[in-house]
């Protein structure tokens, strides 16, 4: 039989809770890394969209004013 004396034992379960504080530790900083990583996209969204907001009705009367003068410059022919 293979047994397994008192120091392995307690070697492996030493070993498993460094590997479980490890795995939390990583789960940890990717938490705060994605938390800040979510604040910067947000905070990017926003900026768009108040760039849009701006852009998208300026754009609009710059496309009328242009077909407007595009019509009103075209030749006519009888």
């Amino acid at each position: 039989m293979n047994e397994r004396s008192l120091q392995d034992i307690l070697e492996w379960v030493v070993l498993g809770l460094l590997i479980a504080v490890a795995l939390l530790v990583v789960l940890w900083v990717g938490g705060w890394l994605f938390t800040f990583l979510g604040a910067v996209l947000k905070g990017l969204a926003g900026f768009i969209w108040m760039l849009l907001r701006v852009l998208v009705p300026v754009l609009i009367v710059v496309a009328v004013v242009y077909f407007v003068l595009r019509w009103v410059q075209k030749p006519r022919t009888a």
